[in-house]
């Protein structure tokens, strides 16, 4: 079977004249109970054959090897055999590095899950477990702690400083690693949360300058919506419509023009534009991967915005509704659509209903905009 371990290493199936033929110390009985798999097992934890494991966003077979090499731009598989294979930065989904821990992986759900304070704290206890031989295990840790804090800083301004600080220096020590135009998005996205709109072009502009298609038109839609925050709004609009003109050559930048969708979908909601808006944000459903919860999230926030401007309060709700039941993790969004439901619930009769959204708000995203909004402070 292509791809398994038995193929990757080689190893024959003993017939029963193979086991005959020699004098072992134990039973042929017993000897004959072992399972091939065990014994690849023990393979693969033996010293020299270590694996990494390499999933793709374009094809669905993994690739496992050692990663030799590792570039801003690329990655350098040495699979066990067959020559090296050379994999963009931008059709990396994930890797699992050799030595990857239980502890680890925990913190990534931990993370995936919304539990950034969590994922935080094991991401650290496993870096201050990793030696320092471990480069690309300890560069990744260290990126995964800038990320959970920068996901919590972008709903509780109160952490931006510190999530800016320790974003920054993770791209600046490691300019050579396939995380980096990952985290320059992310603190171009800090940037320009904290009001610092001149560093969040500057930011956004070094990952247009990528080699990747997709990464350009990705930074085009972040430069809108730095124009957007600045009240610019028919400037944005064009910048989105720029992105979705871009010919879609590829699903990556297929994804990227879903996002300028939203983003046209918010410049025309201010524009009170909001049948327009509605017919563009029902195409980013309907074509968006379910699993994105990031782009739902987003999506149903922008389709109660344009309900509630219609006047429809009940799909309204029930637009924030889907966010507070299926996207909590997208605590950004969670925050703007419980802030939401405390005011549409008491429309709808149910006072106790919005009571619950406050009280959620207020103790999960004390420090959210959307709650100093609702109380005013």
């Amino acid at each position: 079977m292509p791809g398994t371990a038995r193929e990757a290493y080689k190893i024959p199936q003993p017939s029963d004249k193979d086991f005959r033929s020699l004098e072992w110390p134990v039973s042929n009985t017993f000897l004959m109970r072992l399972s091939l798999p065990l014994i690849v097992l023990a393979l693969l934890a033996a010293p020299g054959y270590a694996i990494d494991i390499i999933t793709r966003k374009s094809v669905q077979n993994r690739l496992s090897g050692s990663v030799t090499a590792v570039t801003k731009t690329e990655v350098t598989l040495k699979p066990q055999t067959g020559a090296d294979v050379k994999i963009p930065v931008n059709d990396i989904a994930q890797i699992e590095w050799d030595g990857t821990s239980a502890v680890m992986r925990g913190a990534m759900g931990q993370e995936n899950n919304g539990n950034f304070e969590e994922a935080i704290n094991s991401y650290q206890t496993v870096l201050d477990e990793t030696p320092a031989t471990s480069t690309y295990i300890r560069a990744d840790l260290q990126f995964f702690i800038a990320r959970s804090l920068g996901k919590i800083a972008l709903q509780d301004d109160t952490r931006l400083p510190d999530a800016i600080t320790r974003m920054k220096a993770f791209t600046d020590g490691n300019s050579d690693s396939f995380r980096y135009y990952e985290a320059m998005d992310y603190l171009g996205r800090l940037y320009l949360a904290s009001g610092d709109y001149l560093k969040a072009e500057a930011t956004f502009t070094v990952i247009e300058r990528s080699p990747f298609e997709d990464y350009q038109l990705a930074a085009q839609s972040s430069k809108a919506r730095v124009m957007l925050a600045q009240g610019q709004i028919d400037q944005a609009l064009q910048a989105f419509e720029g992105v979705l003109k871009a010919p879609g050559k590829d699903e990556a930048t297929r994804q990227r023009q879903l996002d300028a969708m939203l983003g046209k979908a918010t410049c025309l909601n201010l524009k009170n534009q909001y049948d327009e808006a509605l017919k563009l944000l029902a195409d980013v459903v309907a074509r968006a991967d379910e699993n994105d919860a990031r782009l739902q999230a987003e999506a149903q926030v922008r389709r109660g915005a344009s309900l509630l401007g219609q006047g429809n309060n009940q799909e309204a709700l029930m637009a924030f509704l889907l966010v507070d039941i299926l996207f909590p993790g997208q605590q950004d969004f969670h925050a703007e659509s419980l802030y939401n439901l405390s005011k549409l619930w008491p429309i709808m009769g149910q006072p106790g209903r919005a009571e619950e959204a406050r009280a959620t708000l207020e103790t999960r995203y004390p420090n959210s905009p959307w709650t100093k909004k609702l109380t005013g402070s």
